[in-house]
């Protein structure tokens, strides 16, 4: 293979993955905002920050702003707005009570899980139709893209 057909190869490569994230996001967006509670619309910064939570268990305020790269007053802002949702609960420390933790509240967790199972539901009937070996390869390109991310994000 030529230089100049492995240049097309990636251009072709980094179009079709960067499509691919992009209707990934579009598809938990749509997700996101077809969830509603108490007659509010979740936005999807507000699920990141759950979803965060839901793999974490607990964040303080600093971790919680580091992991959604946000600064501590607009993750305090999220974090207001989701605890008069409902969704979480701060926790102080007992050993130094400046220090604020975030947790999912029942509803929020319920919220994830419903919202993971509408999304889940979704793709399983998007993957019904293919076969084990297509399967495996994209379980194989899943991998190796989350690797190659983790590097990078």
């Amino acid at each position: 293979m030529t230089q100049h057909s492995e240049d097309e190869l990636d251009e072709k490569l980094i179009s079709g993955l960067d499509s691919s994230l992009i209707m990934l996001m579009r598809f938990t967006k749509k997700q996101v905002l077809a969830e509603s509670i108490h007659n509010t619309v979740l936005t999807p910064p507000q699920f990141g920050l759950l979803w965060c939570l839901n793999c974490a268990k607990k964040l303080t305020m600093t971790e919680l702003a580091e992991k959604l790269d946000l600064s501590h007053g607009a993750a305090t802002g999220l974090v207001d707005r989701l605890e008069k949702l409902d969704l979480i609960e701060r926790q102080r420390s007992e050993d130094d009570r400046r220090v604020v933790s975030v947790v999912l509240s029942g509803q929020g967790l319920q919220l994830i899980e419903r919202v993971n199972a509408k999304r889940h539901a979704i793709l399983r009937n998007i993957l019904k139709d293919l076969t084990p070996q297509e399967r495996q390869t994209i379980l194989k390109i899943d991998q190796i893209l989350k690797d190659k991310l983790n590097q990078h994000v």
